[in-house]
């Protein structure tokens, strides 16, 4: 006689168990059929004539349930086996572990019966449950029947019925089911025994797995070694790009989104023993909070996005390869370094996205193509993240595809490459072109210190140091030279200089020097102070003895409190005298010290002690990555273009 098992459960409790979408609801049967060793499993589906459902049957040829364990199981939430074991009869790793999972099968209809035949003593033997949206808390329990010998096979069936259409839809829609099928991808590679058929179609996973990549990271919890395999699936088809927390077969517990931007498809599998003590552990929910999954996570979001670059440089082959053929490819010459090597790949990627996205280049004439390629690399020539603005201003990039790509430049080692290098070619070309223009007798008689010098050197500060490449204006500091500047250096025109239409733009220069200021950290700041001489006036011991004056009474200013302040002067001139040579070097002192209190340094430099250090502190880089550089004349023409606005109109 049948019997009615009361949970003893509230009902919202149990409501809130069955809310799930169609393709998570169907994923979880499929999971409680292979739980039970199912190597076949069938979805089958009728449809009625007005687009709705008149049942979903999901049935399996697995061990099938005992009706003591059904008793037990269905009598309260939670206690299932899958919570204290973790593999199943026949050693597959369990998804399941609270039990819960049945009731997920609600949101696709308001009457569920579960039908289980199972093995007794070389005989079948069969009963039914049945849960109703309207009597949560209750389940109605069958007799246990013994089939006659030789009648029925062992196995699962789940019976809905007063179909949700809705979810229905999103569970068997064809559409849809290529993304139930990366569900179980990771799981199909560990265990590829199984078959899954909707409608007597077969579910595909080695034809839909298109490439793999895995790696292995380790890490220490509380002492413990525990390995992490990161595998990224590259799909034939387009999916929703998530990362998958999987247990080491590859079972996935929980899903988030891919969190990288990939033009291609692909999903992350982590697979660990330690994903699953989490997911037993009931913590997984949390996983954000996990610093050790949190830090992994991490690591296999850059492995991805390598694996991105890679794929798209390999498919960017065949169709360089035309360009190339077509003559449309703007590199013509050889790579010889690693920097052009560097710079055509990531050219390669960009050409390749530009073509698979962008409706109208392939509609093109070969002229245009050109134009728009040589466009191109005239932005990865001189800075790789103006391509963003480029895709879209110029070229017209889709929004997706154009994030997608800027995200995987930004990120890529290769453009940070083509950056570094593009700015190690354009600072040896300054110097190049600095030399020039302080040396050369033709061109340093036009230049002039405020009107020339010091717009062009506020721009490269870099020169004095790499610790000055980025710096602030400070109206206290500025006020603190202005007060000393006549006393010190013979100088009362500050405001007039400052404010003539030669120095309009240019706000961080006073009259006696450039000036800016640099963060210390916690140690405070530090000012640099550039007191600049025309080309054609070399220093001496008047020279000398203005600027350690200004230095000593600026550095001593209480705006600026010593224990936090420290101050940098430099007298920068194109030569020597040399009756200041026994001041230049000094000893335990860098050369071009000159002196020191408790809180600054003066220096006096040529032109040539400054581009020359400069030029071995980038010439290093230069070597190691073969460069090839311009000559001096070339090196003038970069400091024609981009300070034409600086410079003689006769240069």
């Amino acid at each position: 006689m049948s019997k009615t098992i009361d949970i003893g459960v509230e009902k919202d409790h149990i409501e809130s168990l069955s809310k799930a979408n169609g393709i998570n609801s169907l994923a979880e049967l499929l999971w409680n059929s292979l739980d039970a060793d199912a190597s076949e499993v069938h979805v089958d589906f009728k449809r009625t004539g007005i687009e709705g459902y008149e049942y979903i049957i999901v049935r399996d040829n697995g061990h099938g349930l005992s009706y003591e364990k059904a008793q037990d199981i269905f009598s309260r939430i939670g206690g299932s086996e899958k919570k204290t074991k973790t593999q199943s009869p026949n050693g597959r790793q369990y998804h399941g572990k609270e039990g819960k999972g049945r009731y997920k099968s609600l949101s696709l209809g308001d009457f569920v019966k579960f039908t289980s035949r199972y093995e007794v003593n070389n005989g079948i033997s069969e009963f039914t449950l049945s849960i109703d949206r309207n009597h949560l808390s209750k389940t109605e329990l069958s007799d246990l029947k013994q089939l006659k010998k030789g009648e029925g096979e062992k196995g699962f069936t789940v019976e809905i019925n007063n179909i949700n259409i809705k979810n229905a839809d999103h569970a068997l829609n064809a559409e849809n089911r290529k993304e139930l099928e990366e569900k179980f991808a990771s799981y199909w590679i560990s265990y590829p025994i199984f078959k899954i058929y909707v409608n007597g179609s077969e579910l595909q996973f080695s034809s839909l797995i298109k490439n793999t990549d895995e790696i292995t990271i380790d890490a220490t919890v509380e002492n413990l070694s525990y390995k992490f395999i990161v595998k990224v699936i590259e799909w034939n088809f387009e999916n929703k790009k998530k990362t998958y927390l999987c247990n080491a077969q590859g079972i996935p517990f929980e899903e988030t989104n891919l969190g990288i931007r990939s033009s291609i498809p692909i999903s992350i599998f982590i697979q660990s023993v330690y994903i699953e003590s989490l997911h037993r552990e009931n913590t997984l929910d949390f996983y954000e909070s996990d610093e050790t999954l949190t830090s992994v996570m991490k690591a296999a979001r850059e492995f991805a996005r390598e694996y991105v670059k890679k794929r798209l440089h390999e498919y960017s082959k065949e169709f360089i390869e035309d360009l190339k053929q077509k003559g449309l490819y703007p590199y013509k010459e050889p790579a010889e370094n690693v920097f052009e090597v560097s710079k055509r790949q990531v050219f390669d990627i960009v050409a390749l996205q530009v073509h698979e996205y962008l409706p109208s280049f392939n509609e093109q004439d070969d002229k245009s193509k050109k134009l728009t390629l040589s466009l191109l690399s005239e932005a990865l020539e001189n800075d790789s993240k103006n391509l963003r603005k480029i895709l879209s201003e110029v070229i017209e990039l889709p929004e997706e595809q154009r994030d997608d790509l800027a995200d995987l430049l930004e990120t890529t080692s290769l453009s940070n490459i083509i950056d570094a290098m593009t700015v190690v070619k354009n600072r040896l070309s300054f110097l190049n072109g600095l030399e020039q223009i302080i040396y050369d007798k033709d061109l340093n008689k036009h230049v002039l210190e405020r009107k020339h010098l010091h717009k062009i050197i506020v721009e490269e500060t870099w020169i004095f140091g790499d610790e000055y490449t980025y710096g602030v204006d400070d109206l206290t500091l500025k006020n603190v030279l202005k007060a000393y500047l006549k006393d010190c250096l013979n100088r009362d025109d500050f405001e007039d200089v400052v404010n003539t239409s030669d120095n309009q733009d240019l706000g961080t220069i006073p009259d006696v020097c450039l000036w800016q200021q640099y963060s210390m950290g916690t140690a405070g700041k530090e000012n640099l102070v550039i007191e600049l001489k025309r080309p054609k006036l070399d220093a001496g011991l008047t020279e000398m003895g203005q600027i350690m004056s200004y230095a000593s009474k600026v550095s001593t200013d209480k705006r600026f409190p010593k224990g936090k302040t420290r101050w940098k002067f430099i007298l920068v001139t194109k030569d020597v005298a040399k009756e200041l040579a026994p001041h230049l070097s000094q000893k335990n002192r860098k050369f071009g010290h000159v002196t020191e209190g408790d809180n600054f340094d003066v220096f006096i430099l040529s032109w040539g002690d400054i581009i020359s250090e400069a030029k071995q502190r980038h010439e290093f880089i230069r070597e190691k990555l073969n460069l090839n550089l311009q000559d001096n004349e070339e090196g003038l023409e970069y400091l024609k273009s981009k300070y034409k606005k600086y410079l003689p109109s006769d240069f």
